[in-house]
């Protein structure tokens, strides 16, 4: 199955993604001048490889997002969201810095929307 890795930059995510290893984490900051070019490949993942994924913790921590980021990882959570209403044991770890309110908040918003389960994670 497909592994997509695209490495972090100081305006885009680490992104690693596995579904034969139930892997599905993207962290750090968020605000690339083109969202499509982060957040397409996640997208198309998991339409093709990420439908195999029967469970998995999928893992984000964002130190900040752009408002057109806020939108796509919105879109890929809706995706995510999609699978778990289907069967899929899915869990989104939402991890935040302790001191990044807005970020949680972020998260509880998402959680509130969404019927896959979050839990949050405060990292120092």
């Amino acid at each position: 199955m497909g592994y997509l890795k695209i490495d972090a930059t100081e305006d885009s995510p680490e992104v690693l993604l596995d579904a034969d290893l139930s892997i599905f984490q993207i962290m750090g900051n968020s605000t690339p001048e083109d969202v499509n070019q982060v957040y397409k490949p996640i997208i198309d993942w998991l339409e093709t490889d990420g439908s195999h994924l029967d469970h998995c913790q999928c893992k984000l921590f964002f130190r900040y997002l752009s408002s057109s980021s806020h939108h796509m990882v919105f879109n890929m959570l809706r995706k995510l969201n999609s699978m778990h209403n289907r069967g899929r044991k899915l869990t989104i770890e939402w991890a935040y810095e302790n001191i990044d309110d807005d970020m949680l908040r972020l998260g509880l918003d998402f959680s509130s929307i969404l019927e896959i389960p979050f839990e949050f994670s405060p990292r120092n």
